[in-house]
């Protein structure tokens, strides 16, 4: 498997990985012993598994929320405050404009920051 794809795949490896130990160490914990090594070690490799996945999740939920932020500053500082209907079709289409010039500037830089990956690659 390429490291690219074990990349993508790494979230549902970390909570695979981490409910199945869980179920091993809380399934066969009372066998082994509940203070023995093996369950505790298990137990403990549980929550870092767990623990890298949501730290993960909240990196990306983090990164989500301030784009959305940014994305209202930016709308409120293009919008403004006009006054009549003239105003208000010039200020959606300044608005309409910007968001078009932030989705192309977006697209353009993940295209770039794409290629440059892929020739790290080769």
């Amino acid at each position: 498997m390429p490291p690219s794809a074990l990349g993508a795949r790494s979230p549902a490896l970390l909570v695979t990985a981490g409910v199945g130990g869980l179920t091993l160490g809380l399934v066969r914990g009372g066998a082994w012993g509940w203070d023995s090594a093996r369950t505790i070690g298990v137990l403990a490799a549980v929550a870092v598994l767990l623990g890298l996945f949501a730290t993960g999740s909240a990196v990306v939920n983090m990164l989500g929320q301030a784009a959305f932020a940014v994305g209202v500053a930016m709308l409120v500082a293009v919008l403004g405050s006009p006054h009549g209907a003239a105003d208000e079709l010039t200020a959606f289409r300044h608005c309409w404009c910007a968001t078009a010039g932030a989705g192309l500037s977006t697209a353009l830089a993940a295209t770039l920051l794409r290629r440059r990956s892929s020739r790290s690659r080769h």
